[in-house]
């Protein structure tokens, strides 16, 4: 099987549509929580509550942007306008995403071969029951998923809860959100959305 076949299936395995739009068909959600909450936040369809338990969201904010740095790519508000240039507007719109808990553990432990997204699993490509199936050997030179920052796999967690409580499915970017997203320094960041 071809490297650009093997990768197909792995987005397959994904159900990845649209890779750089990061949307994938939700799996059946599942809650343990009474209220059909998540820390005070509404349950959606793409939540498996499972799998996040145990987070800290605000961990997550901070992995978001200071240990992987995503808001470079992906904007600090998630709506793929970041200003690194290999993505700038090219990045996932995760305010967008349909991916479940479980795509997005995937994909930021493994990223997505083929495209700038880049894995942040350390273990990722070293044992072929990481990643897709896959490990560097399988790969050229040239075509190797690109590693980014090291996340630790409780703070994928966490960075995973962050995205699913605050940044999947918030519509329109609003004022209320950079000013939540930035606290005191936002009367400068967030005036063109006055």
């Amino acid at each position: 099987m071809s490297l650009f076949s093997r990768i197909l299936t792995a987005a397959a395995a994904l159900a990845i549509v649209a890779p750089l739009a990061l949307t994938a068909m939700p799996s059946n959600a599942q809650s343990d929580t009474p209220a059909g909450d998540f820390m005070g936040y509404p349950v959606t369809e793409y939540m498996d509550v499972s799998l996040l338990e145990g987070a800290d969201i605000e961990k997550g904010h901070d992995v978001y942007n200071r240990v992987g740095i995503c808001l470079s790519c992906h904007g600090w508000n998630g709506d793929g306008m970041g200003k690194n240039p290999r993505s700038e507007g090219d990045a996932a719109k995760l305010r967008e995403s349909l991916l479940d808990t479980q795509g997005f553990i995937d994909i930021i432990s493994c990223g997505i071969p083929g495209t700038p997204m880049p894995y942040h699993n350390n273990q990722a490509y070293k044992d072929g029951d990481v990643c897709y199936g896959m490990t560097a050997a399988d790969f050229d030179a040239a075509d190797m998923p690109r590693k980014g920052k090291s996340i630790r796999p409780a703070d994928i967690i966490n960075l995973v809860a962050y995205l699913q409580t605050h940044v999947q499915g918030a519509g329109e970017t609003t004022l209320a959100q950079c000013q939540d997203y930035y606290g005191d320094s936002a009367s400068k960041v967030c005036a063109g959305l006055e």
